[in-house]
C-alpha cells in the first residue's frame, strides 16, 4: 500500500471512530480552518489558547490537519504549525491551567506562541496585532452555548471600538457532549481540574466544581459524566453575560 493510501486509512479510521454526529462536526470544522487560510492565509491566521477544553479542540484540530492525522484538501497543511497563538493570563487564572497550557505547547509543537498578562480579550487582540500586524483572523473556542441566544456567524468582524479583526468560531456548532466525545475518543490530554468535577473554567475567584457532580461522600464525578448538557456552567459563580471581552470560558 502506498504511502498515500495509506494516510487515508488512518484519517478514516480516526474520522470513522466518532459518532455520526461528530464526524459531521469535525468536518464542517476542518472546512471552517481550510476557508480561514483561503481568506487570510497562514500568516495571518492566530489562535487564542487558554487551556479550555473549547479551545483545545481547536488547537487539536489544527495540529491534526498540519501532521497528516485528519484528511484535508489544504496545500501545504503543514504550514498551520506556524499560526500565532497566544496566551491571556491573569494572575487569578487556575495553576493548573497555567501548567496544562505550557505543558501542551510543547507537545503540540507550535513554532510561534506569545504570552500576555490580560484577563480582556479586547485588550489581548491589541496587544497582538501590534505585535503581529498581518494577522486578520482569530481562532476561538466559541459555542452557540456561549452567547445566551445571541446569533453570531462563524467568521464575525469585531465592531464598535474593537481591533479590527475577524472572530473565527470552528466549533460553534458543537455541544458540550461534543467536545468530551472528541477528547475522549482521541484520547487527547486535557487540565486535569476537569477531572475534579469541574465543567468551565474560569478565574480561580469565579469558579467552583459543577454541583451536579458531587456525590454523597463529598468527591466530584470528572466533567464528562454530566450528562445535562444546559448545566455544563453551573460552577460559575458570576455571570457569562460579558463573555465576549473575557477570555474566561473553557
Amino acid at each position: 500500500m502506498d504511502q498515500k493510501k495509506e494516510i487515508k486509512k488512518t484519517n478514516d479510521q480516526i474520522i470513522n471512530s466518532f459518532s455520526t454526529e461528530l464526524q459531521t462536526k469535525v468536518k464542517t470544522s476542518i472546512s471552517i480552518i481550510e476557508e480561514a487560510v483561503a481568506r487570510y492565509g497562514y500568516e495571518g491566521l492566530s489562535l487564542s489558547y487558554n487551556g479550555g477544553k473549547d479551545c483545545l479542540i481547536i488547537l487539536d484540530l489544527i495540529h491534526s490537519i498540519a501532521t497528516g492525522i485528519l484528511p484535508t484538501n489544504l496545500t501545504n497543511p503543514e504550514k498551520l504549525k506556524e499560526i500565532v497563538l497566544f496566551y491571556l493570563r491573569d494572575e487569578d487564572d487556575f495553576e493548573e491551567i497555567d501548567e496544562f497550557v505550557n505543558t501542551s505547547l510543547r507537545s503540540y509543537d507550535f513554532r510561534n506562541y506569545t504570552k500576555f498578562a490580560t484577563n480582556s480579550l479586547k485588550q489581548g487582540l491589541i496587544y497582538i496585532l501590534k505585535e503581529y500586524p498581518k494577522l486578520q483572523g482569530i481562532f476561538l473556542g466559541t459555542r452557540t452555548a456561549d452567547l445566551k441566544g445571541r446569533k453570531q456567524p462563524i467568521f464575525a468582524p469585531t465592531n464598535g471600538d474593537w481591533p479590527e479583526s475577524i472572530r473565527i468560531s470552528p466549533i460553534m456548532e458543537w455541544n458540550y457532549s461534543d467536545i468530551w466525545d472528541y477528547l475522549l475518543t482521541k484520547k487527547v490530554s486535557y487540565c486535569e481540574l476537569y477531572d475534579q468535577g469541574y465543567t468551565s473554567l474560569g478565574l480561580k475567584s469565579q469558579t467552583k466544581q459543577n454541583p451536579l457532580l458531587k456525590q454523597k461522600n463529598g468527591e466530584f464525578l470528572p466533567a464528562w459524566v454530566l450528562s445535562q448538557k444546559s448545566s455544563e456552567r453551573d460552577g460559575r459563580i458570576l455571570s457569562l453575560s460579558n463573555s465576549s471581552t473575557s477570555t474566561q470560558i473553557h
